[in-house]
């Protein structure tokens, strides 16, 4: 035995190889366990941070509503902490056949149930349940984004998975980004202002300008005028409330009742890292994401039946830091860029052509016209001032403790 250890070892004092044998071994036995345990303690302390962030999305919601409201602010939470536990079932897609008209109607229903929420607990006007209901909705995701994080912690601690919890600690940031900006969003919602996706909008708003606008379907506004020797329609959620309006069905009237040669969607494309933010980019297809896939849908139907061109416009923005967080200053300053983008699209088209200008977007803090544009750009370049502010601030505050260990960081 003592030969075999010999060879193991080398020559020397025996008894510190056999201490350093012992050590080895008890350091392969322990290190994951004291792995999973220090995994588990930084994944309870983001997941404690998320658990506040949802409490704190209810509370804000809470004050926001209990003075227009006969409850007390004890039964506002109580509902509000009711609400955000509901649940969406998506619709069943093993026989794809039909399943957008589906999708519609899940995406209708979820909308409707919120707004009914907002009316039985308060007293606020139709605009304003719209707005609380959109708040709403991300309070439910805030929620949600919680959950399954406790979930998957309490996975790794039942199962001292390792794998779980790296794979978690690894999506961690892309998730703490995401559940912060939906945060930040309740109060630009609820106080109609504008964030990154209303850039669609608010650039429709800047076209219109002083022309007549008329509803032309379920929160979708319709201006027409003269751009280029063309004749042109611009279409827009009905602002300043937080709609997204069906879209589809303006765009459906208008090649009903018009020979439309082009549609021109505007909306914020999710840039790339290396890309600038509010970059203006020029694109083929209707430019609509998220829960406007039906919409999409539809629409590129039409285009193909009527055999219409579709020539979209993107800012770039960053889906993760930007879209429904207060409009950031270069997301801002595209809209002349995106003017321009317009009438070069414009312009490609025959003179005397009929042509559909779209905003895709949540139209939260922006009107329909050029007067709206002004108080929405008030309220932005405000944001933009109180965000400087808070970088400043955080800036100022860092240590230099702090500020070293940024510098040397590598990730």
């Amino acid at each position: 035995m003592l030969e075999l250890l010999a060879q193991f070892f080398g020559n020397g004092d025996w008894w510190t190889r056999i201490l350093w044998f012992a050590l080895i071994i008890s350091f392969f036995m322990f290190y994951p366990k004291l792995m999973i345990y220090q995994l588990v303690q930084k994944l309870k302390q983001k997941v404690e941070e998320f658990e506040q962030l949802s409490e704190d999305s209810r509370e804000e919601l809470v004050e926001l509503l209990e003075k227009r409201s006969e409850l007390s602010s004890k039964e506002l939470k109580k509902n509000f902490d009711r609400i955000v536990d509901m649940f969406t079932v998506p619709p069943e897609q093993t026989d794809p056949s039909g399943v957008m008209k589906k999708i519609k109607q899940m995406y209708d229903i979820h909308d409707e149930r919120y707004r009914q929420f907002i009316g039985e607990i308060s007293d606020v006007e139709e605009g304003e349940k719209k707005n609380f209901g959109a708040a709403t909705v991300h309070a439910t995701a805030v929620q949600q984004i919680a959950k399954v994080v406790r979930h998957m912690l309490e996975l790794v601690k039942e199962t001292k998975n390792l794998q779980i919890g790296m794979l978690l600690k690894m999506q961690m940031p892309f998730i703490e980004k995401q559940i912060k900006m939906l945060r930040e969003s309740i109060s630009c919602l609820a106080k109609e202002e504008p964030v990154g996706d209303s850039i669609g909008p608010l650039c429709a708003a800047s076209l219109i300008g002083d022309a007549e606008v008329e509803g032309i379907a379920e929160d979708q506004v319709c201006a027409e005028k003269e751009i280029e020797g063309r004749n042109v329609f611009i279409i827009k959620p009905d602002g300043p409330e937080a709609v997204l309006g069906e879209v589809h069905e303006a765009v459906e009237k208008l090649t009903e009742e018009n020979d439309i040669d082009k549609i021109i969607p505007i909306d914020a494309k999710g840039m790339m890292k290396g890309e600038e933010r509010g970059s203006v980019v020029e694109g083929i297809g209707f430019a609509m994401g998220g829960r406007g896939k039906a919409e999409r849908h539809w629409i590129e139907d039409i285009a193909v039946e009527e055999d219409i061109t579709i020539e979209s416009i993107g800012i770039n923005q960053d889906p993760m830091e930007d879209v429904i967080r207060p409009m950031k200053e270069e997301i801002y300053e595209a809209v002349p860029e995106v003017k321009e983008a317009v009438k070069r699209s414009v312009e490609r088209s025959p003179e005397g052509s009929n042509i559909i200008v779209v905003g895709v977007g949540i139209s939260v803090g922006v009107g329909n016209d050029g007067d709206a544009v002004e108080e929405a750009e008030e309220i932005i370049k405000k944001n933009i001032e109180k965000m400087k502010e808070r970088r400043k601030k955080k800036e100022e505050e860092k240590g230099l403790g702090e500020k070293i260990s940024d510098w040397l960081t590598p990730y």
